[in-house]
């Protein structure tokens, strides 16, 4: 019984993974990328197949030399008797042991090298980068495609010798040729000889393996200035190190052969080899690449590592993607003319006010005529180009969202599997809306509307057009779907209410039928599994672990079966070497829904670059709130390479080229046979259009830039000029702020391009703006990064912005008034946008009341706050909160910025640690201290202490803890204006 028990499960096992198998093969034939199912496949039954026979003899071999030389007799010890019985049972089928035992060893070798699948691929196609490493001279593609091999191969022969000398050691003591106790020699001349050609064999694989590791100088981490690549010790010590290192094994090698053929029977001679290759390894490799560490390098870094440093500057560029980084300096006048913001016409038109983030739940509620219908919990913006009344044509940027079905919403009626799969299989609707007005605080809609009201929007409404809105692949549903009646028969799949108006008109082809105040319709693209057949129901009724595949009468004949759906893992499968954007966007192109998701290109091996973590470095305040969180591994190189498209209707993914000097692409797209990434020539120009410079990318460039944006390696390793990434001032925790898309101009731009932008600070000084970075691409679609350092005026950074903006009285009135209403203040994105001769803050101030009888908060924009040269404007629109700074501006008024100053007692006092280097002249950063009376300065130090105090209270405390808050700070403002007024301020 229990014989059939195991066989029973061993079965089931083969068999579960023969039907998964057999389901993969058909998901592949469905989108057409057979070739990466079968090339995966076959590769990895190869690499089993080769490396277990591999190992399979090779202890075979040993296993057999052993037993064919054992001795005739063995000497008659308790040790030896001990033995007798196994001897007694492996001796009559000695043949069968020897076989069994080794093809057991031979499937573990062979399972574990089938995983290396991907490594011998690139080693046979993988080509030359455009970098060379400037210290031992070898092109970046013997790193990344060539060395894991070896070094996995090197790796094998050690697991094989290592295997060869315990079956021979085992079998040699079995029969006798070797032995612990007793008179006379312990070991016979044959298992001498074998067992020391396998010691010696592992020492000459030891001096291959020394040589190789010579190479990973490049890629390991410097401890001295916690970069990667060799500095001064590796590159001298220990490298000097694995050079004798490589001699001394070789020597070992040869010792103990030559004491393997008898020349002497003591142990000392080989002992004394292996103890010298022990002992170098500690000296050489250990001590004295530590003295050189700590008493040259160390006391004297810039000039010890600064050669290297520059390597590993070099190379990060290179990695990523940063070869071509322009800076250029942006003068900020000490106070900008706020009348260029008036009088500019290539960003402040532009300017976006709706936060793509805060809008979802108002795109849900107003376009949600359905409680199973769900937007994504971020949207996006894109720019599309459209005819106004006058016939001019208009490019702006617009939030986008498709309006898609969520499983998670259905009722417990509509959760009946037969329904669920069958019945509400899909979304409906690409939707749109303005990011430069609102409709009395709401989205402004512009395309996609299930509304009967209209809206007050100057822009019209239908101004994408789309002919198949029907929504079957996206974000939020990752349900299978069966889909698909017989002609002529009802169409049974929900696809919109029709007691709502529609602005989309639907397609007169569609196979659709209203019924009551539904609308019910048929899939008619080929992105499905045909599972009409028995066989076909019955792999599926086994893969899902679903009998009702059998047993339901809604499959038929026409049927189709929709799994995989969600965007990222469907580009993830048909590609499966690329790393997949953590944000796909919609986007309407010749009047199909599809999804465009940036593949990256990805190594750990790049010489000379410096690594980072993918997870932390693209971490932000959307990351797992509708962005999707990358996994946490670290890269040393990544390329935007390839632009991936997935229709929302069929699930059809392409694979467009986008780096066409990529090698690592070039390389995958040759083991595919060269037939699996459409050439970037062949890309339509529609979709060109829809191409953004990718986040996940930008981010990372963002995160080495603090440190990779200056030019000189004593610069670099002193640390003085780091920069650091802004926290996101509308966020309560401690977050990365996100990167913005935004359509404006820049300085040295002659037109409006749609950019990714960011700011920096300098290190430890939070308060200040080092610089503003931008990434687009231009009118030849060529990626383009510029860092803007920022010279001159008095500019602070997004987070001082944010604290002058929310301490003015406007706004605390304003909070005040929310807080006692009952609503929830929320602040947008915060932008920051060079406009004239200074920098443009906007900030967008959301306002959340309850929806009726639905118990959510939609957000509704109820003011616009700006800053410009100091100035605060504060208003309803955008326009209002401009013409308030002006108006500021002009009448020569004290700004905000200066008000805020006073109060705070002078700027902050940066913290930087001081290079190493002594300078001739002490720094001068540090404000003078305030004179204020003591009773001043006491009103003064009340309002900063209420200021967090409120602060801490919209973080974490409920609306009445805020509301005392907020009290307790209007209270010390009031005495904060008594006291200067007794003392005659």
């Amino acid at each position: 019984m229990l014989i059939l028990l195991v066989g029973a499960i061993v079965l089931l096992s083969v068999l579960g993974w023969l039907v998964s198998l057999r389901t993969d093969y058909l998901w592949y034939d469905s989108v057409g990328y057979t070739t990466v199912f079968s090339t995966m496949m076959w590769t990895r039954l190869a690499m089993f197949g080769v490396f277990t026979l591999a190992m399979a003899a090779w202890c075979g071999l040993n296993l057999y030399l052993a037993y064919r030389f054992r001795p005739d007799t063995w000497p008659a010890t308790s040790e030896q008797e001990g033995l007798e019985r196994y001897r007694e049972l492996i001796s009559p089928k000695a043949g069968w042991w020897i076989g069994g035992v080794a093809i057991v060893v031979g499937v573990f070798a062979g399972m574990s090298a089938q995983s290396r699948w991907e490594t011998w691929l690139l080693f046979r196609e993988g080509g030359q980068f455009e970098w060379t490493d400037p210290v031992l001279n070898m092109n970046a593609g013997f790193y990344v495609f060539r060395l894991p091999f070896w070094q996995f191969l090197i790796g094998f022969g050690f697991a094989a010798v290592v295997v060869g000398i315990l079956a021979s050691l085992s079998a040699y003591y079995l029969y006798g040729a070797l032995r612990f106790s007793g008179q006379g020699d312990r070991m016979t001349n044959v298992a001498r000889i074998h067992l020391s050609v396998l010691v010696a064999l592992f020492l000459g694989l030891k001096a291959v393996a020394y040589y190789f590791d010579r190479f990973d100088f490049t890629t390991q981490e410097n401890p001295v200035t916690d970069i990667v690549g060799g500095g001064y010790t590796e590159m001298t010590a220990l490298m000097n190190a694995k050079n004798a290192l490589i001699w001394v094994s070789v020597i070992a090698a040869i010792v103990i052969l030559v004491f393997s053929w008898g020349f002497t029977r003591s142990l000392a001679l080989p002992a004394a080899a292996l103890g010298l290759v022990v002992v170098t390894a500690i000296a050489a490799g250990g001590i004295y690449p530590a003295v050189v560490r700590n008493f040259q390098v160390e006391p004297n870094r810039p000039q010890r590592e600064g050669e290297y440093a520059q390597h590993t500057m070099d190379g990060t560029r290179f990695a990523y993607g940063m070869e071509d980084l322009e800076t250029i300096t942006y003068g900020v006048a000490s106070q900008p003319n706020a009348t260029a913001m008036s009088e500019d016409q290539s960003t402040v038109p532009f300017v976006r006010l709706i936060d793509p983030f805060v809008v979802s739940d108002a795109f849900t509620q107003a376009q949600q005529p359905r409680s199973f219908y769900d937007f994504n919990e971020k949207l996006d913006i894109d720019r599309y180009t459209y005819t106004e009344d006058d016939g001019t044509e208009v490019t702006q940027d617009f939030v986008v969202g498709l309006r898609e079905l969520n499983p998670g919403q259905l009722t417990d009626e509509q959760q009946d599997w037969t329904v669920a799969h069958t019945v509400y299989t899909h979304g409906w609707g690409f939707v749109s809306a303005s990011t430069t007005e609102s409709d009395n605080g709401a989205p402004c809609f512009t395309s996609g509307v299930l509304s009967d009201d209209p809206g007050n929007c100057q822009i019209g409404n239908d101004i994408i057009d789309v002919e198949k809105p029907q929504i079957y692949y996206g974000l939020l549903n990752n349900e299978y779907a069966i889909v698909g009646v017989p002609e002529g028969d009802t169409p049974r799949e929900y696809d919109r209410p029709t007691d709502v108006a529609v602005v989309d008109e639907d397609s007169e082809e569609d196979p659709a039928e209203e019924i009551g105040d539904d609308r019910y319709t048929t899939y008619e693209g080929e992105g499905g599994v045909e599972v009409g057949s028995v066989a076909r129901r019955l792999l599926y009724a086994w893969e899902f672990q679903e009998p009702r595949f059998l047993l339901s009468d809604q499959i038929n004949d026409e049927s189709q079966l929709l799994y995989n759906r969600n965007v990222r893992e469907r580009v993830q499968m048909v590609a499966p070497f690329l790393t997949v954007e953590a944000d796909p966007y919609p986007a309407v192109v010749d009047g199909e829904i599809v999804w465009i998701v940036d593949g990256y290109t990805t190594t750990n091996e790049f010489p000379y670059s410096d690594r980072v973590n993918l997870a932390d470095a693209t971490n932000d305040t959307y990351s797992g709130q509708g962005v999707a969180n990358q996994a946490s591994e670290e890269i040393n190189y990544i390329r935007s390479s390839v632009k991936a498209v997935v229709n929302a209707y069929d699930g059809s993914v392409k694979l467009y080229e986008f780096d066409e000097e990529d090698p690592i692409l070039q390389a995958w797209n040759a083991i595919y046979g060269g037939d699996l990434i459409i050439p970037k020539e062949e890309t339509p120009e529609a979709l060109v259009d829809h191409f953004r410079y990718p986040q996940d990318m930008f981010k990372i460039q963002r995160s080495l830039l603090q440190r990779y944006h200056v030019d000189e390696s004593r610069t670099f390793i002193e640390g003085g000029e780091a920069w650091a990434t802004t926290n996101d001032p509308s966020q309560a925790q401690s977050v990365t702020q996100p990167a913005y898309y935004v359509y404006a101009t820049y300085p040295e731009q002659e037109q409006p391009y749609f950019q990714l932008t960011s700011t920096f600070t300098p290190r430890n000084r939070e308060n200040a703006l080092a610089s503003l970075m931008s990434g687009y691409y231009d009118e030849n679609g060529d990626p383009r990064l510029t860092v803007y350092d920022v010279v001159g005026g008095d500019d602070q950074s997004v987070r001082q912005i944010h604290q002058i903006i929310t301490s003015t009285p406007e706004v605390v009135t304003t909070l005040r008034d929310a807080t006692q209403a009952g609503t929830t203040v929320e602040w947008g994105n915060l932008l920051a946008l060079p406009v004239g001769d200074g920098i443009l803050y906007l900030e967008p101030m959301y306002l959340r009341r309850q929806a009726g009888g639905q118990g959510e908060d939609l957000p509704r924009l109820t003011n616009v706050a700006i800053s410009y040269g100091g100035y605060v404007g504060f208003a309803p629109t955008f326009e209002e909160a401009v013409a308030m700074v002006v108006e500021k501006y002009v009448s020569g008024a004290p700004s905000e910025a200066e008000q805020t100053e006073g109060e705070d007692g002078g700027t902050e006092t940066p913290s930087e640690t001081p290079s190493e280097t002594p300078t001739t002249e002490a720094p001068t950063t540090e404000a003078p201290g305030t004179t204020e009376p003591p009773e001043v300065e006491a009103a003064i130090d009340a309002v900063i202490a209420a200021q967090q105090a409120y602060e801490e209270a919209q973080a974490s405390g409920t609306n009445e803890e805020e509301g005392r808050a907020l009290d307790a700070l209007l209270a010390a403002l009031d005495q904060l204006e008594a006291a200067r007024t007794a003392a005659g301020e």
